[in-house]
């Protein structure tokens, strides 16, 4: 019998703008997995923003600031993308 089930990595967005991630096992079919796991995200008050095949560590901006830097800009709407230095 074949398996239908595949593992996903699920970012989502909460209410306050945090973004975060989530293993998730959805349907093979993409269309179907995104919209199951879209539901299940709305569930708990957050937004679906990408669902990755396979169980994927996923680094965000803020993990690569320093927060006791003054150039600290981890608000996502007041930040530059293209803006991050390394020192």
């Amino acid at each position: 019998m074949e398996n239908k089930a595949m593992i996903y990595t699920a970012i989502f967005q909460n209410s306050t703008g945090e973004l975060f991630t989530s293993r998730y096992t959805g349907n093979v079919n993409r269309s179907d997995a995104w919209l199951n796991a879209a539901k299940l995200g709305a569930s708990e008050g957050n937004c679906l923003i990408a669902l990755v095949p396979g169980d994927h560590p996923i680094y965000f901006y803020k993990d690569f600031v320093d927060e006791n830097n003054d150039r600290d800009r981890t608000e996502q709407k007041s930040h530059d993308v293209f803006e991050l230095v390394f020192e």
